[in-house]
């Protein structure tokens, strides 16, 4: 289970947050170039984990 969970977070949401933030600092390169460059997939987990953790407390948020 925890390698499931460690795949979404890392493949959907933690490249897709890691290309935006490396975009926003000024990198050049394209996505494929910057998800298939990066061995360390420690970053892009966290990533993906603080995003989702994120999209939670504001959904907690805005419903109560």
């Amino acid at each position: 289970m925890e390698y499931i969970f460690q795949l979404i977070f890392t493949n959907l949401i933690g490249n897709n947050v890691y290309y935006i933030v490396r975009k926003i600092i000024g990198d050049k390169r394209s996505y494929k170039e910057i998800v298939n460059n990066e061995k360390d997939s420690t970053m892009r987990f966290v990533t993906g984990t603080i995003t989702l953790i994120a999209c939670v407390i504001f959904l907690v948020k805005c419903t109560s």
